[in-house]
């Protein structure tokens, strides 16, 4: 299937700032002339430019036109995410080492979790998630399940996303304190019943189908979420 237009004109532009062509603080071109240049709409190139703006990686202000912010997206590691581009950065950032795979039939615990009907067949890649190039311990546990009948499954394995899987996407997220269970403290090293964050993602396709969800458990002190509101005030 042929990407949508918007779509491909956000990976031209990715592909321009990361190669130097435009680099922070530069304008892009203007919207009329993306239109022009391009024979679009002015709707698909402002769908374009809100890719690259959710991406953290332009500015874009009436009067000071776009400018580029950063010349990539953003990067670090954020399991409970507020954009696309923390989403892709999450699963560009980490890889399941060893992971397994099976196919499962959600029972009433893991169907209530999952938000998904008892019975659904779901094929699960499953194991101890690291941050990628680091020999810190595994930031944690995780269970991706994906339904059964789509055929995307290497990619679960690759962790090969882009910003293309991601636009077409509606994210849910929830974060609860749960128990370590017994087989994941074990892989994990750490104790049995201690206290861990779950976080998971549910992700819902373009006609609103829930399509995969990830389950991530953090061990109490190789996890966690801090938020900023508002502005610093220097004291008068």
């Amino acid at each position: 299937m042929t990407d949508p237009q918007h779509v491909i004109l956000a990976q031209e532009l990715i592909a321009r700032i990361k190669a130097g062509e435009f680099r922070v603080g530069d304008r892009l071109p203007t919207e009329l002339e993306l239109c022009e240049s391009r024979s679009l709409a002015r709707g698909t190139v402002r769908q374009a430019l809100k890719h690259l703006e959710d991406a953290g990686m332009i500015s874009r202000r009436r009067g000071a036109g776009t400018t580029v912010a950063a010349p990539s997206l953003v990067d670090g590691y954020r399991a409970f995410v507020t954009s696309r581009a923390e989403m892709l950065a999450f699963v560009q950032s980490t890889w399941i080492r060893d992971p397994e795979t099976n196919i499962v039939v959600a029972d009433i615990d893991l169907a209530e979790r999952m938000s998904v009907p008892v019975g659904s067949e779901w094929y699960c890649v499953s194991g101890a998630r690291e941050l990628r190039g680091s020999s810190i311990p595994p930031v944690g546990w995780s269970e991706l399940y994906l339904k059964a009948d789509l055929p995307h499954r290497r990619m679960l394995l690759t962790g090969r996303f882009d910003i293309v899987n991601l636009v077409r996407q509606r994210i849910e997220q929830e974060a609860a304190a749960e128990a370590v269970p017994p087989a994941i403290a074990d892989a994990l090293g750490v104790e049995i019943g201690s206290a861990a964050l779950v976080i998971v993602h549910r992700h819902f396709n373009s006609h609103d189908v829930l399509e995969a969800v990830g389950v991530h458990t953090h061990p109490a002190g190789r996890y966690r979420i801090a938020t900023s509101v508002g502005s610093s005030i220097a004291p008068i």
